[in-house]
């Protein structure tokens, strides 16, 4: 009689230990009112599978805005450089055209004309510039 007391005893406080261990999720309380019960980790992964998502689609899109960016400075830089490039160009051959018409002047009107000095030699043997 006294074992068959001592394995209900035992099998008493083996059952009041199963139902008295903590429990290791969160309790009730701490889940706000929103508790479901189906709620675990794959819900967490879920929602932290969508954040990622949602960064990679924002990080997708400031790459391809700064793309478009770097493309629309691109081709303003190159429009402005081109302009540039045709004035100095422009005004290198305006340069270049008044310089020879210049000596084209002065060597018709005193025929011994010398670019390099832009000067003359008149009859008395002296040089004078061109004007």
């Amino acid at each position: 009689m006294f074992l068959k007391t001592g394995r209900t005893v035992l099998l008493v406080a083996a059952a009041q230990l199963l139902v008295l261990m903590p429990y290791s999720g969160d309790a009730h309380a701490q889940r706000s009112d929103r508790y479901n019960p189906q709620w675990n980790q794959d819900y967490r992964d879920r929602d932290r599978d969508d954040w990622q998502r949602r960064e990679r689609e924002r990080e997708r899109d400031r790459e391809r805005e700064r793309r478009h960016d770097a493309k629309t400075t691109g081709v303003v830089v190159g429009v402005v450089g081109a302009a540039v490039v045709a004035g100095v160009i422009a005004a290198a051959a305006k340069r270049e055209r008044e310089t020879r018409e210049r000596a084209d002047y002065c060597m018709n009107r005193y025929g011994n004309y010398d670019r390099r000095t832009d000067s003359y030699r008149d009859r008395d043997g002296y040089t004078y510039p061109c004007r």
